[in-house]
């Protein structure tokens, strides 16, 4: 076997170690295992040399260890030729006999990202798609060392910090797949793409030609034709030298983010929130790291630094009674009191207004689309009595601040005041559905049942609220 085919096995084998390590927190030493174990594979096909290259090796492996390829390919319409790229694909999969699926996007010129962010988002977008699709876990894609060293530069001249220099990681959770368990694979990484290039025509492997590859006016087409040969010419192979620094930051950053989530984890509520106060606590560079995990956490991107260091004005300094909002990354950051929590910015985020009436015929729940939840009934102590509840109309109500409480061994209060002395934050008490008898409120989620129609001495129906999607809140009474 050819030299590159062996390297390019162990590769591979190291990315499933990591997506195995990543998904079940456990490491595997023997390669038995991993080859019978490794979940479904497919790979990222464009048709140009590289991808080709890494189709190649894969089909060749996947028929020696036995296990099952796909290959996928996103058309973006972006290039007059984008028509046959798809064709040579769908035909050399056929050839191969490896299962081939495509998709096909729409690259908005007007997006505001420039037409590379907004090409490669709808790329990842349609890739998720038919992973999810096909059951797919890890996709592979052709990044080589030479893309290595374009992403350290580019993100050296945004004067990046650590992560940027870290530069594109071996195995790393798919972009724009949300909170799906699906990893990107990256097994060539430390091969040139010259070495590449040299392996295909050894092999005499047929690729497509993107002419959009040579045009400087994108920013990655000019730090590849016009900067990398000065620095080559200048430093000779300073490009595997540029990769070697970026695994030992990768190495560095693991460090930091191993410290950055055990801070986090001390200064987590048990609502699941962010405790600033005990995050203040840190010192400055060790609360930056702490806030940066904290964002990555909740699926967010890592801001400029100018965004990172106002967000931190408005969460640290402003005044204790600011109830402080900020939009990132398609979320909003949301502070009260103490607490730092994110949410979303869409439709599911906007509070219900519906008003619904019920019937309890005695079933275990009652679904409630409107609210995104549904209304359970349990046996418990000072519950109402089953028998007159089921004779009773229950109107389902949006959150009012003036609406009277009675909890039990407790005044009857405004739920504002409740609510204020349970730290439910404003945006919070917009999605708690109050449940009233007539004109008597009985139950509010999230802070309880009210005592007034308590059965003593004997168990009644006692009222809890579930939401579809897990809410941060306080736990109810």
């Amino acid at each position: 076997m050819h030299k590159l085919e062996n390297e390019f096995e162990r590769a591979l084998e190291s990315v499933l170690v990591r997506v195995f390590s990543m998904e079940k927190d456990i490491g595997i030493s023997s390669r038995k295992t991993i080859w019978a174990d490794m979940p479904q594979l497919a790979v990222a096909y464009s048709g140009g040399l590289d991808s080709t290259v890494l189709l190649t090796l894969s089909s060749r492996l996947a028929e020696k260890k036995g296990f099952p390829l796909l290959a996928f390919h996103i058309h973006h319409g972006l290039n007059r030729d984008a028509d046959a790229w798809l064709e040579h694909c769908r035909k050399t999969c056929a050839e191969r006999n490896i299962g081939f699926d495509s998709r096909k996007v729409f690259v908005s010129r007007q997006s505001g990202r420039g037409i590379e962010a907004e090409a490669r988002r709808q790329r990842y977008i349609a890739l998720n798609a038919l992973c999810r699709e096909h059951g797919v876990e890890l996709l592979l894609t052709a990044h080589h060392q030479d893309d290595q060293v374009e992403t350290v530069l580019l993100q050296l001249m945004r004067g990046t910090g650590i992560a940027g220099m870290a530069g594109m990681a071996p195995v790393a959770p798919m972009p724009e797949s949300s909170q799906e368990n699906r990893y990107l694979g990256r097994p060539l990484l430390s091969f040139s793409r010259e070495r590449l290039a040299q392996w295909a025509a050894a092999e005499s492997l047929a690729h497509v030609e993107d002419d959009s590859n040579s045009d400087v006016h994108y920013t990655r087409n000019a730090v590849r034709h016009e900067l990398v040969p000065v620095l080559e010419r200048i430093f000779p192979g300073f490009g595997k030298r540029l990769e070697q620094t970026a695994q030992h930051m990768r190495l560095a950053l693991d460090i930091l983010n191993h410290t950055g989530m055990q801070d986090l984890q001390a200064c987590i509520t048990e609502t699941g929130a962010l405790d600033i106060a005990k995050a203040s606590a840190c010192d400055t560079g060790r609360m930056d790291n702490l806030l940066r995990c904290w964002l990555m956490a909740n699926g967010l991107k890592i801001p400029s630094v100018a965004w990172f260091e106002q967000m931190k004005r408005q969460l640290f300094h402003a005044r204790p009674d600011a109830s402080v909002e900020l939009l990132l990354d398609g979320k909003i950051i949301r502070r009260y009191r103490t607490e730092v929590m994110v949410g979303t910015r869409s439709g599911e985020e906007s509070p219900c207004t519906d008003i619904v009436n019920l019937r309890w015929n005695g079933e275990r729940f009652l679904d409630l689309d409107g609210w995104r939840g549904r209304l359970v009934f349990e046996l418990g102590n000072d519950g109402i009595d089953a028998e007159w509840l089921k004779k009773q109309v229950l109107q389902v109500r949006p959150y009012c601040g003036n609406a009277m409480l009675k909890l039990p061994k407790r005044p009857t209060r405004k739920l504002k005041l409740l609510c204020q002395d349970a730290g439910i934050a404003p945006w919070q008490r917009m999605k708690m559905p109050l449940v009233y008898i007539g004109d008597t409120l009985v139950f509010a989620a999230i802070l309880g049942q009210s005592a007034k129609y308590a059965v003593k001495g004997e168990k009644g129906i006692r009222l809890r609220w579930e939401w579809r999607e897990q809410v941060s809140f306080k736990c109810q009474s």
